[in-house]
């Protein structure tokens, strides 16, 4: 019996396996019905490399005239956060479990963004899925192929029953992002927020990271 699954992606656009299947647009718009074949179903989700996905965002990149992209361990928490939020409610979407955007989330990470983008995913096995969705969604196009992009910071969280969801978050600082560093603090504290902390073993974890053991650090 195949299997349904409905994901809905960044910028109000479809991110869906790239598997063998039939794809239906939804009579409500904004997304589309994917019928995974049992084959794909059935695949284990592939742990998230993130110096390999910034490998194929960069192959990607270049080969479409752009410059390559770093990655920014800020940018990683803003996106390990969504990734968890997404887990926690079994439902992909923007906004966070307290209804933050893309650019708060930089901004409470310590990133002072002039360009917070964000592709998000659920469902795919693997970051090369992921990908391949992506680049055939113009929105998500538009995204990972902004010009004035640097960073980037990618991670994947799973819900109880082990479905993915991929969070991607691309970023432009402002150039005076050090003097902005006190603002953000302030903000951080107006917002009853938490001031940054770089990320525990267990939340590296959970973003697909690579922990460290020599310097108690994540990546």
């Amino acid at each position: 019996m195949l299997r349904r699954s409905i994901m809905i992606a960044a910028l109000t656009l479809l991110a869906r396996p790239a598997a063998a299947g039939w794809t239906l647009p939804c009579i409500f718009g904004g997304c589309s019905i994917t019928f995974v074949s049992p084959e794909y179903a059935a695949k284990p989700v592939q742990p998230l490399d993130p110096e390999a996905a910034l490998a194929q965002i960069n192959a990607y990149r270049t080969k479409n005239g752009r410059k390559p992209v770093v990655l920014d361990e800020r940018l990683s928490r803003a996106a390990a956060a969504q990734s968890k939020a997404q887990a926690g409610r079994s439902r992909i979407g923007h906004d966070g479990s307290d209804g933050s955007k893309p650019m708060q989330r930089a901004a409470r990470a310590g990133y002072r963004a002039k360009i917070a983008s964000e592709n998000v995913a659920s469902g795919q096995k693997s970051f090369s899925d992921v990908m391949r969705s992506w680049e055939g969604s113009s929105g998500h196009r538009e995204n990972l192929l902004r010009p004035e992009v640097t960073a980037v910071g990618v991670t994947m969280a799973k819900n109880s029953s082990g479905w993915p969801y991929w969070t991607l978050v691309l970023g432009a600082e402002k150039a005076n992002a050090k003097k902005d560093t006190e603002e953000s603090a302030k903000m951080g504290k107006e917002e009853g927020h938490a001031q940054p902390q770089p990320l525990t073993r267990q939340d590296c974890k959970t973003a697909g990271m690579k922990w460290n053991d020599q310097s108690n650090v994540c990546g």
